[in-house]
């Protein structure tokens, strides 16, 4: 059974805190070249899996969150902070800290959107769906790919792409100046002035996904994950903080699925890249090695990078060469 570790937020630290990672570099020394995505760690997931590249993640990640998509046309409506530059708007950062005040934020979105018979669906304060009737054709672009970048050159794309950029400025509009919004830039937080469409289309379009085993906390990719199992009748577990690889994959593998997946909160610091290793990264290179899973995969963004390391039991040689050390870097946004 491979294993798929994914470490959102991995590759912003320091270089100096990832190369004295002794599990990293042993990744690094088992993995061929890291593969970079450039769309980012939701498409390096979804490309991991073996699932199309042009896989719906909105309507599966609906369905991890607990938002019943049923056969309604699905987009992520992430709430966003936009700084203005001197010709474009910023997409600076996902706000995830919204609390009870997105409440508010979203009855206003809502009771907007239904003019034009879509809806806002609202899994957690900053977790929102924008649910349709009918379907369209829009390309849009993945949040993870457009942040930190202006907004412009990845506007939605198609036929039907001039109501989400409508829906698009009328939510500035709407959010610029909203009490909300007043009272959080008051209190120094970041606004959430702005919304991001990605990810649309329908369950029917997600087509025959893998059964996977998945293991993950509460998080966008984590709802991705869920609902990708829920989908084609894998199994998922909550990813509790003192769960072990160990533990997790012996579970695993007494179930019917060829492939377990674990999704870690974002790692931010030291402690948070101690506790990944000590729970999962090195127990399950112990288990790699013990033959008792066929591969371990790392998924890893930070930085505007994403990238997935695949690591295969040692061969001769590299197990000649254990001894030796291989700095775990993150690799260059190309």
């Amino acid at each position: 059974m491979p294993l798929i570790l994914v470490a959102p937020g991995l590759l912003a630290l320091p270089p100096q805190m990832l190369a004295a990672c002794a599990s990293l570099g042993r990744i690094a020394q088992l993995a061929r070249a890291p593969a970079l995505v450039p769309l980012g760690i939701t498409a390096a997931l979804i490309e991991a899996l073996g699932a199309p590249a042009s896989t719906p993640t909105a309507p599966l990640a609906a369905l991890g969150a607990g938002a019943d998509p049923g056969a309604y046309y699905v987009a992520v409506a992430d709430p966003v902070y936009l700084v203005a530059d001197r010709d474009d708007l910023v997409l600076a950062a996902r706000v995830d800290d919204l609390g009870r005040d997105a409440d508010a934020l979203a009855a206003t979105l809502d009771t907007h959107l239904a003019a034009d018979a879509a809806r806002l669906v609202v899994a957690r304060p900053g977790t929102w769906f924008v649910r349709t009737e009918r379907a369209y054709d829009v390309v849009m672009t993945p949040i993870d790919a457009a942040i930190g970048h202006g907004v412009f050159p990845h506007l939605p794309r198609g036929a039907d792409a001039v109501t989400w950029k409508r829906w698009l400025t009328e939510a500035q509009m709407l959010l610029h100046e909203h009490p909300v919004n007043v009272a959080r830039e008051a209190d120094g937080r970041s606004t959430a002035n702005g919304v991001w469409f990605w990810g649309g289309g329908t369950l029917a379009d997600a087509g025959t996904l893998p059964s996977i085993a998945v293991t993950a906390l509460q998080s966008p990719l984590g709802d991705l994950a869920h609902g990708i199992a829920r989908h084609a009748g894998g199994s998922i577990e909550a990813l509790s903080r003192d769960e072990t690889a160990e533990r997790a994959l012996a579970r695993a593998a007494a179930r019917p699925h060829a492939l377990a997946v674990v999704i870690q909160d974002a790692i931010a610091s030291e402690s948070d890249l101690a506790h990944f290793d000590a729970r999962w990264l090195a127990p399950a290179l112990k288990q790699l090695a013990r033959g008792a899973v066929a591969s371990v995969e790392l998924i890893a963004d930070g930085n505007g990078v994403a990238a997935r390391w695949t690591a295969a039991p040692a061969t001769l040689v590299q197990r000649l060469l254990a001894k030796r050390t291989t700095p775990f870097a993150a690799p260059a946004r190309a």
